[in-house]
């Protein structure tokens, strides 16, 4: 394997199928973004990333287990390089302030992923069941990581102790969910940032600061 100052490099072939399965959950981002996840084929993701379908299906097995993996990769980048430096010496307000920071930023930066993201969450009421079950599990996680840090946050008396941490969190993602949803459907009147904004003034509404003596 080679090295770059110091660092192990990727063997060629390694690096090729690297660089191809980016490519394949790239061209499954964009379809999705353009016309939803039925409509996403095997054959139409080799297409646009310039392999065979052949190739999807060994890479991936299924169109359910490129599904997996594309959820996994945008929502894995955003929390591993993103959100977790990010939150590091936060809680509470701050640390959802900082969560909607990571928001802006990926928009800006990934748009076509972030617009597929959503379109998968919206297609989760349609009935297909991986992807339903996919899109619960994951709103799960987000709501329990939420009230574990509002827990956390009442302990250190960042946050009033009479906050019902469960309902703050859906209330949160909720809120999230609904204003990224204007933004998408409404572009002209909502931008993404005037949505994230929004949510940041209901995050001072629900986690107010503890009474005053």
């Amino acid at each position: 394997m080679a090295r770059n100052n110091g660092q192990a490099l990727p063997a060629p072939k390694q690096a090729r199928s690297q660089l191809s399965t980016g490519r394949l959950i790239d061209a499954a981002a964009e379809l999705i973004a353009e016309g939803g996840y039925e409509r996403m084929t095997l054959v139409a993701i080799g297409e646009r990333a310039g392999y065979s379908h052949g190739l999807v299906t060994a890479r991936f097995g299924s169109k359910e287990g490129l599904l997996w993996a594309l959820i996994e990769k945008m929502v894995d980048d955003w929390r591993e390089t993103m959100l977790r430096p990010a939150l590091v010496g936060k809680t509470g307000r701050e640390a959802v302030q900082a969560m909607l920071d990571t928001f802006k930023t990926s928009w800006t930066r990934h748009p076509v992923r972030m617009r597929a993201l959503y379109i998968l969450i919206f297609e989760a009421l349609l009935p297909v069941p991986a992807l339903q079950e996919r899109m619960a599990d994951l709103h799960r996680d987000f709501r329990e990581k939420l009230r574990e840090d509002f827990d956390k946050a009442i302990a250190a008396q960042m946050l009033d102790p009479a906050t019902d941490t469960g309902l703050a969190a859906r209330l949160i993602i909720s809120g999230l969910r609904g204003a990224i949803y204007q933004a998408m459907l409404d572009p002209q009147e909502i931008s993404v940032d005037q949505a994230l904004t929004d949510v940041s003034h209901l995050a001072d509404i629900i986690l107010r600061p503890p009474p005053q003596p």
